[in-house]
């Protein structure tokens, strides 16, 4: 299965975005051990795991390109693709309920959330090992196609949370009297309403070299503003800040 100059392409993006999601994610988790505040690790977290429904398929480019082969398995991609998504489900979920909500109801949505995604994992695996094919098809190196309805309903679910509790959390941050709360809160305003688009264009209209460029162009200025609207660098703070007085 050669690549073609679109696979290419397409890998390339896929790389970056996840090359650029995981390095934020990482510096989020990493100023945790500097401030001791759990909400980085959560954060973090959820930076890189909601990305991970690229990971299969990039990191099968990579193999593809460097072994002249048709990349990873279908079941490898499809395990690396999904298994680490409801993971950032679940830390956003406990991030937003922890910053937002009263304690009772956190905690009746946090093991709302977990339960879906145990159940989750059980029919997923299960689909997975019984027939890969009723889970997806592999198109080429860097492309697959969904054939589960259960998938899709599991993604549009995921996409449905994550922009409801996220423009809920921005309206609310954007209440804040700090200024740089106010900022924060718009600028995730636009993360989680972006992430969403990108994600919903890239995974299920037909690509040219074109749309793929704005697809991912999408997807990658959403996880820039994702690591703005939690931790706002103070060259940018000071920029903003500054042009709001004036």
């Amino acid at each position: 299965m050669s690549l073609s100059p679109l696979d290419i392409l397409n890998g390339t993006l896929g790389v970056s975005f996840c090359t650029l999601s995981i390095a934020l994610g990482l510096s989020l988790l990493i100023k945790y051990f500097q401030n001791k505040n759990k909400n980085f690790i959560l954060t973090g977290l959820t930076l890189i795991f909601m990305t991970s429904g690229w990971f299969g398929t990039s990191l099968s480019f990579v193999v593809a390109i460097f072994f002249q082969n048709d990349g990873l398995p279908l079941v490898a991609i499809m395990l690396l693709n999904f298994l680490p998504l409801p993971i950032s489900l679940i830390s956003w979920v406990i991030f937003f309920t922890d910053i937002i909500l009263l304690k009772y109801r956190g905690k009746l949505i946090i093991g709302t959330t977990i339960a879906f995604t145990a159940f989750f994992y059980i029919a997923f695996l299960t689909m997975l090992f019984i027939d890969v094919s009723l889970v997806s098809e592999k198109i080429s190196p860097v492309d697959t196609k969904g054939n589960s309805w259960f998938l899709n309903s599991f993604i549009f679910i995921y996409v449905a949370i994550l922009i409801i509790t996220g423009v809920k959390f921005a309206w609310e941050t954007m209440k804040f009297e700090d200024p740089e709360m106010k900022i924060k809160g718009k600028i995730l305003m636009g993360a989680f309403p972006l992430f969403a688009i990108g994600g919903i264009l890239d995974s299920s209209l037909p690509s040219n070299e074109i749309t793929l460029i704005i697809f991912r162009g999408i997807l990658i200025t959403s996880v820039i503003l994702f690591y703005f609207g939690f931790f706002l660098p103070n060259w940018l703070k000071n920029q903003l800040i500054e042009k709001k007085v004036e």
